[in-house]
């Protein structure tokens, strides 16, 4: 079924993510966050780029998307509160959304130069 095989995949892949988030984020955070906290808060960020067109732009000449990473945080936040994962503050977001970013772009590999 290659269907479930593409699920095992994103599962994966959202262990590595969660796990690259842990070490990104201040030691404060991760121990108020839960791996599940962490799924809930990348299927948002996902969501949220869906929802707003971020993966339709065209990437510029070095292969980035504009991502407003405060906007993200705020829909963070309040979908946070909405769902009842907790209440957290903004620059505990930021650190999510920049960590998921910067895992992305590890999976890009290095920049040339």
């Amino acid at each position: 079924n290659p269907m479930a095989d593409e699920f095992m995949l994103e599962d994966l892949d959202d262990d590595k993510t969660i796990e690259f988030i842990r070490n990104y984020i201040s030691a404060d955070l991760k121990e108020k966050l839960t791996d599940d906290d962490l799924e809930f808060f990348l299927d948002t960020i996902s969501d949220y780029y869906c929802d707003n067109g971020v993966f339709d732009q065209e990437p510029d000449a070095d292969g980035c998307v504009d991502v407003d990473v405060e906007a993200v945080a705020q829909y963070l936040v309040k979908e946070a509160k909405k769902h009842n994962v907790g209440t957290f503050d903004l620059d505990e977001m930021i650190q999510i959304v920049a960590g998921e970013l910067e895992f992305g772009e590890q999976l890009d590999g290095p920049d040339e130069v």
